[in-house]
């Protein structure tokens, strides 16, 4: 299973700590997450672009990418999706979404970090145009509670 933007690796950790034996990867483009990285995972966690991972073709029988594809500019959105269908068998995604331009304005006064956030429809159009064939699901203002 590998963690795609894990941060310090707290759900790596509690995952493991779940179903030991459990084969666990996290990756981080900051170095800060990882030097601060949770003691018991801190191995397990390397430095990439999510864009750029070296895993062969259908490495990692899961891939979770939770509200970290969506920091990265539109191009590099489309390189990751991509590329979280090549290593993976399957995968799930939380990306920044919107159904009107206040609900958008919203997330982005909210957001330190969010670049793409898209229109459901523009997602869906997305995943289908590149072929994305994981499981997704759309983090909204409403989602989160903004007001």
């Amino acid at each position: 299973m590998l963690d795609l933007g894990c941060k310090k690796g707290f759900f790596l950790k509690d995952l493991s700590d779940l179903v030991p034996g459990i084969k666990i990867f996290g990756v981080e483009n900051h170095k800060y997450p990882i030097k601060k990285a949770q003691p018991k995972v801190k191995k397990k966690i390397a430095l990439s672009e999510y864009y750029n991972l070296k895993f062969k073709k259908n490495y990692f029988d899961f891939v979770f990418a939770f509200n970290s594809v969506y920091s990265q500019n539109l191009g590099d959105v489309i390189k990751t999706l991509k590329e979280i269908n090549r290593i993976s068998k399957k995968s799930y995604v939380v990306v920044a979404s919107c159904e009107n331009d206040l609900e958008r304005n919203r997330f982005y006064k909210w957001t330190l970090l969010g670049t793409t956030i898209l229109y459901k429809k523009e997602w869906l159009k997305l995943f289908k145009i590149i072929g994305y064939k994981g499981d997704y699901y759309f983090s909204t203002a409403k989602s989160l509670g903004l007001k």
